[in-house]
């Protein structure tokens, strides 16, 4: 059975992403689901024009679709993660950084980030990308982000990678394309807590 937040919202709701900077918008899952709807661009409403859409969630079934006839004016992308300390956050940020930092270049339209919440997974990934877009440690970014959603609080686990992709230079390779000796150290020891945790563990996939 699909998820109902799979189906195009048709919500004239005032559900409306928060503005980090400019174009750059943070918001939960249902939220994105409004931005794509027909209703929210209504004529009257005053709400920012958003044409990408990047969901970080644990699943493709789960991604908010565009209405039919209107594929032209969104480009969606899905980055797959799941809402856990243990689980890889640093992997996905250059993919995900990229593409909010070339849908900004290109100035058509606003970059919408979301996860389910909105709270753990996009607001870590919007860090990421102020820390490196602003030179900024993650204390600062992470104040710079809260400031504009209230809400934003990265889980324990991706706090501590987000440390790390500052030690990274935000790159997890070096010049030659091997992971640098930080990013393995962190896997090994990562690897290591999710071994102790047991079979209860669910794992990130």
């Amino acid at each position: 059975m699909s998820s109902p937040c799979a189906a195009p919202s048709t919500t004239t709701a005032p559900l409306i992403p928060d503005r980090i900077f400019p174009n750059l918008y943070l918001s939960d899952i249902h939220t994105a689901a409004a931005v794509l709807s027909p209703n929210y661009c209504a004529p009257g409403l005053d709400r920012p024009k958003i044409k990408y859409v990047l969901s970080v969630i644990d699943s493709p079934a789960r991604q908010p679709k565009v209405p039919a006839g209107r594929e032209s004016e969104f480009i969606l992308k899905l980055v797959k993660l799941r809402d856990l300390p243990n689980c890889d956050l640093l992997s996905i940020l250059k993919e995900a950084c990229t593409f909010i930092g070339t849908s900004l270049k290109n100035n058509d339209g606003g970059v919408l980030v979301h996860c389910q919440k909105g709270i753990s997974r996009s607001p870590a990934v919007v860090i990421a990308f102020v820390m490196e877009e602003m030179n900024l440690n993650y204390d600062t970014a992470f104040r710079y982000v809260r400031s504009s959603r209230s809400k934003a609080r990265p889980n324990a686990g991706f706090q501590q990678q987000l440390i790390l992709w500052s030690t990274l230079c935000y790159n997890l390779h070096d010049e030659d394309g091997n992971e640098k000796p930080e990013y393995v150290a962190w896997k090994t020891e990562n690897e290591e807590r999710i071994k102790k945790l047991g079979p209860r563990w669910t794992g990130c996939d």
